[in-house]
């Protein structure tokens, strides 16, 4: 099935789409930015940074019973 082929169908799919939430829930995916993996891993954590954030969370609760 080539590309265009597909788009139609999914063109076709959406015409024939009378729910309100699923037309929001289309247009919401629609309207989301493109994930840029470049970016996202500046940002990211190391494993040990996790290991130590998560140690130190789990230190800070109170585990009286």
């Amino acid at each position: 099935m080539g590309l265009a082929t597909t788009k139609q169908e999914i063109i076709q799919w959406i015409n024939s789409i009378e729910d309100p939430d699923v037309i929001e829930q289309i247009n919401h995916f629609r309207k989301q930015k493109p994930f840029r993996f470049e970016e996202e891993i500046e940002n990211a954590i190391s494993g040990e940074e996790l290991k130590k954030r998560t140690t130190r969370f789990l230190t800070s609760l109170k585990w009286e019973k």
